[in-house]
């Protein structure tokens, strides 16, 4: 009976030790040496429900098609380190209410383990307050943001510095949620420069695109994710007949090369489209999601949506073999042992550089 006891208690001891070993944390498993690739995966079946429940088994890791061994597993439920960055530049004066209020409502739906940073950018990048559990921390942040009165929307900038410095110390799933016209005025980073740091971090950026200028196009993503112009909503002014005046004409020259009013309009079409083109692959590159939003209701169903998909992620980590040397871009690939299922992950990553 003593023996049946021992082996009994031996059993709880070492189930705990298991566990802990599938999840271990990232910043002990680099105390080997080796470089970690920490890799975040979502699952779906083919109409878009998320599919719980997989284990480590049922995945595998391939880099540059050569399969890796897992070293790291957590599941969905795993907390979330989250940045909220807010972009304040002139443009977003009318909707900033808005969209404070959409961010309160999104605070909400954070777990009690999960923390936020609450960030702005305008012309300078703004860190409202660090990462913390507390809801009414957060709300009271979102209650100081104003639209700036300089000039200037460091976009690229404000992304790297958190990246770089905001998740330089946490452990877990670090998430940007990216709120913004997707326009860069200041930065002294360039968009190039900014997608090279995304390769090598391990941060998820989902990007809201929020329409502030004014102007009649309308931009739409196909199922495929190619940006369209929808139609437009402005209608062409008649021009009415001018009465002809009997008497002398006086003719003063105006200032040339002004723009017309239909070139102004294709400029604004132009710069959202490289606007919604750069917020995408800062999505794309992280394994995020890129989103357009136009009004208030929509932009609080985007958090939801967000907020859904996170709830269902897992995270994958594997030591790179070949990467620690080099700072060539390797490719990653991940599959999953389950027939008709999507699989979304990081498709690739560089290794920092010393």
């Amino acid at each position: 009976m003593k023996i049946i006891f021992v082996l009994l208690f031996l059993m709880l001891l070492t189930l705990p030790i298991e566990l802990r070993a599938q999840t271990a944390e990232p910043e002990k498993i680099q105390k080997t040496g080796k470089t970690l690739i920490s890799v975040p995966v979502t699952v779906s079946d083919r109409e878009g429900r998320y599919i719980s429940g997989l284990k480590k088994e049922d995945f595998t890791v391939y880099q540059g098609g050569v399969k890796q061994n897992i070293a790291f597993f957590a599941i969905y439920n795993e907390p979330l380190n989250i940045a909220l960055l807010l972009d304040t530049s002139g443009s977003t004066k009318v909707a900033l209410e808005k969209i404070k209020d959409a961010a309160k409502d999104f605070i909400t739906l954070l777990n009690p383990n999960d923390q936020c940073l609450v960030a702005t950018f305008d012309s300078q990048v703004n860190i409202l307050n660090p990462f913390t559990s507390n809801h009414q921390t957060l709300k009271n942040s979102l209650d100081k943001v104003q639209t700036a009165e300089q000039d200037g929307t460091v976009l690229h900038r404000a992304v790297g510095q958190i990246v770089q410095k905001s998740f330089s110390n946490v452990q877990g799933r670090k998430v940007i949620i990216l709120l913004s016209d997707g326009k860069d005025f200041g930065s002294s980073v360039t968009k190039d420069e900014l997608l090279n740091l995304l390769e090598e971090s391990d941060v998820l950026i989902y990007t809201i695109f929020y329409k502030t200028g004014v102007g009649f196009n309308k931009l739409i993503i196909s199922p495929d994710g190619t940006l369209k112009e929808g139609e437009q909503s402005k209608k062409p002014q008649k021009k009415l007949a001018q009465k002809k005046k009997k008497g002398y004409s006086i003719i003063i020259s105006g200032q040339q090369n002004l723009p017309t009013e239909e070139e102004i309009e294709l400029r604004e079409r132009i710069a959202d489209i490289e606007a919604v083109d750069s917020l995408k692959k800062m999505s794309d590159t992280t394994a995020g999601r890129f989103y357009l939003s136009r009004d208030a209701p929509n932009l609080k169903e985007t958090f939801k949506k967000i907020t859904s998909e996170l709830r269902q992620q897992y995270r994958l980590g594997y030591y790179s073999k070949d990467a620690a040397t080099d700072a060539s871009v390797h490719d990653i690939n991940v599959k999953v042992e389950r027939s008709d299922v999507v699989v979304r992950a990081r498709g690739k990553f560089r290794v920092k550089q010393l």
